[in-house]
């Protein structure tokens, strides 16, 4: 082999070697890019799944208002047999801070419709009146039923704030106290 044939063999083999550092580097490049794509694209995943669930959101809640709308064109009485199957007939419990929003979720319909409804349509005038004399019931129904009962006992059950608020509310209804209706009512 001659000089100059080695010389450009010597050529050859620094370009080569040039290339295959070049191709190392753009391999690098080449990962990063596509680490980079991956990130981006589960970037964007995440961004359709929220943008997914946002609409889907919306339609429900439009859905809901629409149904609030039309609920509240529901004829009176069908409305107050709705309640009265719903609260009355499946027992649900009445805690001290259920109230007009609760029933008005209940039913489905806005709470103004509500309101409207109890003044118009019933002896209680008001939700809060109502539901104290459904609690007021159960009161007397737990106190006649369950002699074992503490009054404390019943007072909760019943869905009353405290002891006295039940007492004073059975007082007024019936004008006597828990213990006077309890031994009225189970004279053993």
């Amino acid at each position: 082999m001659t000089a100059e044939e080695k010389k450009e063999m010597e050529q050859l083999r620094e370009q080569v070697q040039q290339l295959m550092a070049n191709n190392a580097n753009l391999a690098k490049a080449l990962e990063t890019v596509v680490e980079r794509n991956v990130d981006l694209f589960e970037r964007l995943d995440c961004y359709y799944q929220v943008r997914m669930r946002s609409e889907w959101m919306k339609n429900v809640m439009k859905h809901h208002r629409e149904v609030m709308a039309h609920a509240d064109l529901r004829d009176d009485n069908e409305l107050l047999s709705m309640l009265e199957a719903r609260i009355e007939g499946d027992n649900i419990p009445l805690p001290p801070e259920y109230g007009l929003k609760d029933v008005a979720d209940l039913l489905g319909v806005t709470q103004s419709r509500i309101v409207d409804l109890f003044k118009k349509k019933t002896i209680y005038r008001t939700v809060d009146r109502y539901l104290d004399y459904l609690r007021l019931m159960r009161a007397l129904r737990l106190l006649r039923e369950k002699p074992g009962y503490s009054v404390e006992a019943v007072a909760m059950d019943a869905g009353f704030n405290s002891v006295r608020t039940m007492q004073r509310k059975i007082n007024e209804a019936i004008g006597l106290t828990p213990g006077e209706f309890r031994v009225i009512n189970n004279p053993d």
